[in-house]
């Protein structure tokens, strides 16, 4: 549930489809690594960045939010390969991909003033960035993680994610949800 308003500190907000069973995985590397985990933000996959201004977010958002991914399927995402951005950034490869391409697009259909996308989404979860640390950290912490892939966990929600000094969860949008509640086995929205 998000407490509206919120936070008048908060900066930005995201959507973002958080994996904490990846943080056995990857956190500690990411706690060096990565300063969004240093800012309260667990392993994740940024999916709209960003979203509506803080103040902007009324109930009627995230309403329409949890709208927009409501009929995208629950479904199991593995990570089993790691893979580079250049020799600047190492993240984790899910499969699929489709979903988390959807349910980006569904927000964007469902929120049109959003700014436009400037590439096209490469789902990914961030295990560090070389600004943070040198080539042969990135390397060892490959090396590390390497050995303990795959990684298979289920998604079964995105969340809104508002920034102030840290991240924090401002609301969730459970994926697979008809309006009149979770989805049948059976159904279009069950796996």
């Amino acid at each position: 549930m998000v407490a509206i308003p919120l936070d008048p500190s908060a900066r930005r907000t995201m959507i973002a489809a958080l994996v904490p069973d990846a943080e056995p995985l990857v956190g500690a590397f990411r706690d060096e690594l990565d300063p969004t985990a240093r800012r309260g933000l667990g392993a994740h996959l940024t999916l709209v960045y960003p979203f509506v201004e803080p103040a902007s977010v009324t109930d009627g958002v995230v309403t329409a939010l949890r709208a927009a991914v409501a009929e995208v399927p629950a479904f199991d995402g593995t990570f089993g390969e790691l893979r580079w951005f250049g020799r600047r950034v190492l993240w984790l490869a899910p499969d699929p991909v489709a979903p988390f391409r959807e349910i980006a697009d569904r927000v964007r259909a469902a929120f049109p003033q959003l700014p436009a996308e400037q590439r096209e989404l490469v789902p990914h979860l961030t295990v560090g960035l070389r600004r943070e640390a040198p080539e042969a950290s990135l390397r060892a912490a490959a090396a590390a993680i390497a050995p303990r892939l795959p990684l298979t966990t289920r998604i079964d929600r995105v969340a809104l994610m508002v920034r102030t000094a840290t991240w924090d969860v401002g609301a969730d949008a459970p994926l697979g949800v008809s309006p009149s509640g979770p989805s049948a086995p059976g159904s279009r929205a069950s796996p």
